[in-house]
């Protein structure tokens, strides 16, 4: 059981320093600051449904945000 529960944080912790280093910081910089937060906080806790409540946007478009910027999204 904690084997398991280790494997998924090391999994997330990978998971997250994929985002960070695919990330186009520059154009991330660039939003309007609901928009960047929302991203940000995407790409530190990978919850879709969070970032998209933050930015006020439906999750299919938050999902675009996210492609145009170069963060990397489960399918």
């Amino acid at each position: 059981m904690a084997e398991d529960v280790e494997a998924l944080l090391r999994g997330e912790s990978e998971l997250r320093e994929l985002r960070r280093r695919m990330a186009d910081w520059r154009r991330i910089e660039e939003l309007p600051p609901r928009l960047r937060a929302a991203v940000k906080y995407y790409v530190e806790v990978g919850d879709l449904y969070v970032a998209s409540r933050i930015a006020g946007l439906r999750v299919h478009e938050m999902r675009q945000l996210l492609l145009r910027v170069g963060v990397p999204i489960a399918p």
